[in-house]
């Protein structure tokens, strides 16, 4: 999980992350913030490269099925075949409580509707990180923003039976997060019709926002859309699809077996509503450092501080014989 940057007057109030956050929240017309996320990646696209770098296809049926619906479904995910692996390892970690302490998800307190891990724990995962930066994952978020991405957001977390109420994700609604983005979902449990699957508006993403973040009625939407056009996504662990999640959905809660899920979000720009503390990078893999550079520090420049560090504290336990020295 990824926390929170403030984004209101009082203390650690960031202005600028607060003015560039709420800068594309206001600006709600599609054909209008369409045209500044393109003026966006162009500038990223120089700087950085993306399509020609990254050689995506165009021709890829998922990318045009999210370029129509907002929704694709994975039929080759990149997670590795033992997703079973996954979750006996996420099984045997601890989550972050209401409270903010690490515990063992058995002693999460009753009522808990989200429990979620920590980065570093996610980070940790075997093959994680390699699946969220698989080339096809890549190419396809490049292809979809225009340029070469930033992975700006990354959780696992449980949605758990018996809550009180639904939280604000498990009810109709738009992420504000920037410009353009697209998110990778997995499934690492079975998600049946009680489990809390996934809920889509398609062609959602093709309509104005709102300012205001508030929830949309079902009905509502069925009217506008189609009874048709929301799409419930089920399926056994391993499931994987991408979304605009601009466009409206929801998590349902779950009301007899937890859900876990990975959600990886694929945007033009950092989220400014984050506030980013990256982690160390297994030693292993040095995955690309710009689409990679809010969530992780690579493990040669981790070195590379430590052998500058020790140099700077060698040199300065050397200064006081030096200026014994005779000139």
């Amino acid at each position: 999980m990824i926390g929170y940057a403030q984004l209101r007057p009082g203390r650690g109030f960031e202005a600028g992350r607060a003015a560039a956050y709420y800068a594309q929240r206001l600006i709600t017309p599609r054909l209008l913030r369409r045209s500044i996320s393109h003026c966006v990646a162009a500038s990223i696209r120089l700087r950085h490269g993306g399509i020609a770098t990254l050689n995506a296809s165009p021709a890829d049926p998922a990318l045009a099925e999210l370029r129509r619906d907002g929704l694709a479904m994975l039929t080759a995910p990149p997670l590795p075949a033992e997703v079973s692996e996954m979750l006996a390892y996420f099984c045997g970690q601890r989550v972050v409580s209401s409270g903010g302490h690490l515990q063992r998800l058995e002693e999460v307190e009753a009522g808990t509707s989200i429990a979620s891990y920590p980065l570093a724990t996610v980070i940790g995962c075997p093959g994680l990180l390699e699946a969220i930066n698989a080339p096809s994952i890549l190419h396809l978020a490049t292809e979809y923003l225009g340029c070469k991405p930033t992975i700006s957001s990354l959780g696992v977390r449980w949605s758990l039976p018996a809550a009180p109420r639904p939280e604000s994700t498990q009810l109709f609604h738009r992420d504000p997060d920037d410009w353009r983005f697209l998110k990778l979902f997995v499934y690492l449990t079975d998600v049946g019709p009680e489990a809390g699957p996934d809920v889509y508006v398609r062609g959602s993403h093709l309509t104005s926002a709102r300012f205001r973040v508030k929830p949309y009625q079902r009905n509502a939407l069925e009217r506008k859309y189609g009874p048709q056009s929301v799409h419930t996504i089920t399926g056994a662990a391993g499931t994987a699809f991408v979304a605009d999640t601009h466009g409206i959905h929801m998590g349902m809660p779950p009301a007899g077996a937890p859900r876990l899920i990975l959600q990886v979000q694929y945007s033009i720009l950092p989220i400014f509503a984050f506030h980013y503390e990256p982690v160390p990078a297994p030693l292993h893999y040095s995955p690309d450092p710009y689409v990679n550079r809010l969530i992780v520090v690579p493990a040669t420049e981790i070195a590379g501080l430590a052998a500058l560090r020790g140099g700077a504290s060698g040199l300065t336990r050397r200064l006081p014989e030096a200026k014994r020295s005779p000139p």
